[in-house]
């Protein structure tokens, strides 16, 4: 088999474009294959050279073993979207080695536009997008380069002309992205093996919130129908917490309730234990745009009222999800921010479940407890002193000291230094150990409001913990001892209860206003793109058919398409045309043209490429000049002036020479 001369137009453009398209990958991919990008890259290039020979078969089995065993032992199998990637990314790394005909380089560039498309399993951001057109345009023009061999004398011919293409797709692109049925992203499968997931966990010891507090990432942005309440009362529910192991919290098993299902979906029937939510006052409504965190619990305002399918009220009073949050999702939420919870007594099993506390853990906060409740006389009074305690005694850092087994006592008599988890969960010992019911409740608090596009960002340093407790004929109410601690956290934000430089996120510039506006002014255009791009689901394109064709039936769709997508190609067709057309020549050769038909139809015609000063010399020899003398006078002072408009740019004679050559008559 004969081998393929790569040009080295060919071979450049198809290494920046694999790279290009690679590159956004490097976090998600195993790290010895960029030490192998790295050795094919080099291999290719000396190939090229004609310094080393193209792999052998032997060799060619040897690398297919070691890429397959390396990504067994890195994702312990081949299921799922990241082993997929790498597998894909490994092919063409090594179909690079083997280009020894046409159709393989073609291949490898077809393979390139696949890697492209990968980029979308992982972000879907609006820079992403960018890029990956980027990319698209580098591999399209890798691809015309592959046709023209030649190009390296005008290497940017291709990118102009792969530009042109793509500006031509738009329009068609933009149509088909309004028509086109919504059949879910493909980037949406739920099957990414090592995909960090942020925010939230389901468990809380000390120390978690704290490493999400150096977090500037999004968590998720609201848009309030009205205005937003004051930041005091934004406490995102996300999690409710009532076991704990002397370290840890967690959630409560739902095999522990017994009054009936454990979620009421939006579009199911009602359990029972809905009738203990008590709403009162206007309901506040609102859309969340939440990013992907890989697990399924979703953040509301209490109380929350799920008015979407596949969303739905959880027992403890939460909205979840069915199926995980794989990937950017937005719903829509009514909050009740004046309600009760489970105001009548609780039932024995549900006292045992939120007074539970492991035994042979933190016995001086127990006696304590005990004491104080005795000497406070009320469970109102004795909540009032644990509160008062935090707020003499405590002081609220994101470096708090490391504790030991008996947390909660050593916290409290010890160190007196922490931050919300440390609060929330000692405040719910100490309740449980009085005999109160309490649990802790995790989601964020707070958010910045964003004026350009009147919207919340709740960011994942707005992470907080804080705790329900149960009093008698009131239900369970929220009580945040952090606030008793950190009062200006919970009404201003985490950034005004610490020093600027704990926040490692770019809210630490929010002082400078020039860097400030740009960072809102940059996250307001990524919200405008995740509402109006990735948010365009089936009921905004019903909606935005509607809008357009007033009644959407099939004959009006067909009508459309076929009125616009025919508008479209006449366009670009006409551009096309108008690109190719003939140019308009110079009114001075069209004279001089002239000129020389008259002296063509009297059998005298001009050769190919004579000048004119050599044609009027063998006129002058000819015997049409014989016959007629005057001839070579005229035709001289014609030639005369057309060298002089021509060759010297005298334009002003361009009248007498239109003017000579329509009274010249042979």
């Amino acid at each position: 088999m004969s081998h393929y001369l790569l040009p080295r137009n060919s071979l450049l453009w198809l290494l920046g474009a694999q790279t290009a398209a690679i590159a956004p990958l490097v976090p998600h991919l195993p790290a010895f294959i960029w030490a192998a990008w790295a050795a094919v890259m080099l291999w290719r290039l000396q190939v090229f050279r004609g310094r080393w020979d193209f792999p052998k078969a032997p060799l060619k089995v040897v690398l297919v073993i070691f890429f397959s065993a390396a990504l067994y032992l890195n994702y312990g199998n081949f299921k799922g979207m990241e082993p997929m990637v790498a597998l894909l990314v490994s092919a063409c790394l090594l179909k690079l080695l083997e280009i020894r005909v046409y159709r393989d380089l073609l291949l490898v560039v077809y393979l390139s536009y696949f890697l492209v498309a990968t980029q979308f399993l992982f972000s879907q951001s609006m820079l992403t997008a960018l890029y990956g057109g980027l990319c698209l345009w580098m591999v399209t023009a890798t691809l015309l380069v592959v046709h023209q061999p030649s190009g390296h004398t005008a290497p940017f011919r291709s990118v102009r002309l792969t530009g042109r293409m793509l500006l031509h797709c738009i329009p068609l692109m933009l149509l088909m992205f309004i028509i086109m049925p919504r059949l879910g992203s493909f980037w949406a499968m739920p099957n990414l093996q090592h995909a960090t997931k942020t925010g939230v966990s389901d468990s809380m010891a000390p120390g978690d919130f704290a490493n999400l507090t150096r977090s500037g990432d999004v968590a998720f942005r609201v848009t309030f129908e009205g205005e937003p309440p004051p930041t005091k009362k934004l406490y995102w529910r996300g999690l409710v917490f009532s076991d704990f192991d002397g370290r840890q919290w967690r959630q409560a098993d739902p095999d522990d309730y017994f009054d009936g299902e454990v979620v009421s979906w939006f579009d199911k029937r009602e359990p029972g234990w809905k009738g203990l939510i008590e709403n009162s006052g206007e309901a506040l409504a609102y859309s969340v745009i939440m990013e992907p965190s890989h697990q399924p619990w979703l953040y509301a305002l209490p109380s929350a009222v799920a008015v979407e399918p596949e969303i739905g009220l959880a027992r403890d009073f939460r909205l979840v999800k069915q199926g995980n949050v794989t990937q950017r999702i937005q719903y829509q939420v009514k909050s009740y921010l004046d309600y009760q919870l489970e105001v009548d007594p609780l039932p024995q099993w549900r006292l045992r479940r939120e007074l539970q506390l492991p035994d042979g853990f933190n016995p001086q906060a127990r006696a304590t407890a005990q004491q104080w409740y005795q000497e406070s006389g009320s469970p109102q009074a004795y909540l009032q002193r644990v509160l008062g305690f935090y707020n003499q005694s405590f002081t609220y850092t994101l470096q708090p000291p490391l504790l030991g087994e008996h947390s909660v006592d050593e916290f409290l008599f010890g160190s007196q230094r922490g931050f919300c988890e440390h609060f929330s969960s000692s405040f719910v010992f100490m309740m449980r150990a009085a005999g109160i019911p309490a649990r802790v409740v995790v989601g964020y608090q707070g958010g910045e409001y964003n004026e350009l596009e009147n919207y919340l960002i709740v960011h994942q340093y707005d992470a907080h913990a804080w705790a329900e407790v149960w009093l008698e004929g009131r239900g369970w109410l929220r009580v945040d001892p952090t606030a008793a601690v950190a009062p200006q956290r919970i009404e201003s934000g985490l950034d005004t209860a610490l020093p600027v430089a704990e926040v490692f996120s770019l809210q630490r510039y929010r002082q400078n206003p020039f860097l400030n506006r740009l960072r809102l002014e940059l996250d307001a255009l990524n919200y405008r793109w995740h509402r109006s791009v990735l948010g365009y689901d089936s009921q905004k394109q019903a909606e935005t058919l509607r809008n357009i064709l007033g009644e959407v039936t099939p004959q009006r769709l067909v009508m459309f398409v076929a009125l616009v997508g025919g508008g479209i190609l006449l366009l670009v067709a006409l551009h096309l045309y108008w690109q190719r057309r003939p140019q308009p020549q110079d009114p001075a050769i069209n004279a001089y043209r002239r000129f020389t038909d008259k002296l063509a139809r009297r059998q005298f015609p001009r050769q190919l490429g004579e000048a004119p000063r050599d044609y009027i010399q063998r006129l002058g020899e000819s015997d049409l000049v014989a016959q007629k003398p005057e001839l070579l006078e005229q035709a001289q002072a014609i030639t005369a002036l057309f060298e002089q408009i021509y060759y010297q740019d005298r334009r002003v004679l361009l009248g007498r020479l239109k003017s000579q050559v329509r009274s010249f008559s042979p």
